[in-house]
């Protein structure tokens, strides 16, 4: 899809609603209890439409309002963290990272998702809620995380053909 950057009321406009969008589903996530890390991903998924039409100023800046809200608006401190700090960036990132070789590829998103998630995790644990998680337990939401991030990876570009084929029509 070719670059859109002609008509600025209207990058204006749909950036508005994907960041409501985005709003909604993290709150939907919070409210309903089930969404710590699938609502943030499916928020950072929603945007990818955005860079593809516009480019990836307007995917950063789109991010940084969602996040900026999120952390007013959205009560799961946790779910907030991890749009910001891991899901709502990754997929500007991830086209950058498609350029390394592979098994270099899969090394950097491996650590560069461990380190946030671990970042993320024992921040919450160490300074919110001290001793409420065994380390077996923390150990196997680790490795489980590891999988459901290489889901999340292999869905992202197919998601983005996805909303490109059937979202690109309006954005033209």
């Amino acid at each position: 899809m070719k670059k859109n950057n002609g008509n600025p009321a209207k990058v204006i406009a749909v950036c508005g609603i994907l960041a409501a969008l985005s709003i909604v589903i993290l709150l939907l996530g919070a409210v309903l209890g089930i969404g710590i890390y699938l609502a943030p991903m499916i928020a950072g998924g929603s945007l990818l439409l955005i860079r593809r039409a516009y480019g990836v100023k307007y995917h950063v800046i789109l991010w940084l309002a969602v996040s900026i809200l999120s952390l007013i608006l959205v009560p799961n401190l946790e779910q907030n963290l991890m749009y910001l700090c891991l899901f709502g960036c990754y997929p500007i990132f991830c086209p950058y990272l498609r350029r390394l070789k592979k098994v270099i590829r899969l090394l950097v998103k491996l650590l560069y998702f461990n380190a946030v998630f671990f970042a993320v995790e024992m921040m919450l644990m160490l300074v919110i809620a001290p001793g409420a998680v065994d380390s077996i337990f923390f150990i196997i939401l680790i490795l489980l995380g590891n999988i459901v991030f290489l889901c999340y990876d292999t869905v992202l570009p197919r998601m983005e053909i996805l909303l490109i084929r059937y979202l690109g029509k309006i954005l033209k």
